[in-house]
């Protein structure tokens, strides 16, 4: 049973076909997460039964696990198209490009050279509108004077982190959102310089700066899964 720095030991089993990783450290509360592959994450004490907790959660587990499969079936049914900051295009590799990329806005097409440069055109789009919103949302929210380092990573769980000197990082998966939803990420992250915690009074910062915040929560699951299944953004992130 392998285990991790902080004394932590995880192992695998499979419950009625699912795969469920265990993982077991010094905790008082259990807590059951399904991810948006289908697959299930127990945080338990050691020498706790795993098999008590997906019984108690397993009509709530299998119900979700089935929300994140009819997702998922949405999202591959448009996997030939590509989603960028909430507007959906169609992808045309161009010979007549020497290099980078061209949004034709009457086609809805993005027109790119190769791969390399779309990822450079998402990277510096993105770059672009994080700037512009940071630069707003944070004087809204009184903080712009704590704004630390900005950088855009392909995070493997997170759409964003906000450090202890508040430096933060932002998942490329964010150039697929809507305005709405992306603006949600960045309150969230910024109202981290104030609570470095996601106590009631972080969760009132947030509500404060964009009061429909459960909503947009609900909703981005959707996007992360749209970005895995996707065969542009997996060519992306990958």
């Amino acid at each position: 049973m392998p285990r991790s720095r902080d004394d932590s030991a995880t192992e695998e089993m499979v419950y009625e076909g699912i795969p469920v990783k265990i993982v077991r450290k010094n905790v008082k509360n259990l807590r059951i997460s399904v991810h948006s592959d289908c697959t299930v994450r127990l945080t338990i004490p050691k020498g706790c039964d795993p098999l008590d907790l997906l019984e108690k959660k397993r009509d709530w587990m299998l119900d979700k696990i089935e929300n994140n499969r009819s997702l998922r079936e949405r999202c591959e049914s448009r996997s030939d198209r590509m989603l960028l900051f909430g507007k959906e295009f169609a992808m045309q590799l161009d010979a007549d490009l020497k290099k980078g990329c061209h949004i034709d806005t009457e086609t809805m097409t993005i027109h790119y050279a190769s791969v390399a440069d779309f990822g450079k055109f998402v990277k510096k789009a993105l770059e672009e509108r994080i700037e512009q919103r940071i630069c707003m949302i944070s004087s809204a929210m009184g903080v712009s004077d704590h704004v630390g380092n900005i950088t855009i990573r392909k995070q493997r769980s997170r759409w964003a982190s906000c450090s202890h000197v508040n430096n933060f990082n932002f998942n490329i998966r964010m150039a697929t959102l809507p305005l709405k939803f992306f603006d949600y990420i960045i309150v969230h992250e910024l109202a981290h310089i104030r609570e470095k915690n996601h106590s009631p009074r972080f969760w009132a910062i947030v509500a404060k700066h964009c009061s429909n915040y459960l909503i947009c929560r609900k909703h981005l699951k959707e996007y992360w899964i749209f970005c895995n299944t996707n065969v542009y953004w997996k060519a992306l992130i990958e």
